[in-house]
């Protein structure tokens, strides 16, 4: 696996957690002690967090270091250009039209 790869599917996962907790980048950032935009950059696969970030980015969804580094099929094994186009579309919804595009990813997933 590549580290692009790494850092898409870490951030991807640290966004599917946060999307089931029900809480806003901004949310999360303030409560992990961290700048929003960098929350941002690492859901978006841009930036790879150190173990201290990641860390405190689980304690603040209530989930574990082991949920979050744990990797299945998913959309992200999409080549990157595809995920970019993706990613583009869905930084421009509003983050309830966000939740429903994960939510149908989801279920698409459990049925593969």
């Amino acid at each position: 696996m590549t580290r692009e790869l790494l850092n898409k599917k870490l951030g991807g996962n640290i966004r599917k957690y946060r999307l089931t907790a029900d809480i806003s980048q901004e949310a999360l950032a303030k409560k992990a002690g961290l700048y929003p935009a960098y929350l941002g950059r690492l859901e978006r696969g841009e930036k790879c967090p150190t173990i201290d970030t990641l860390y405190k980015i689980c304690k603040a969804l209530g989930v574990t270091m082991a949920e979050v580094l744990s990797f299945d099929k998913n959309v992200y094994d999409l080549n990157s250009e595809a995920m970019s186009r993706i990613e583009h579309v869905l930084d421009r919804l509003e983050e309830p039209q966000q939740i429903k595009v994960a939510e149908i990813v989801e279920h698409i997933a459990e049925i593969k």
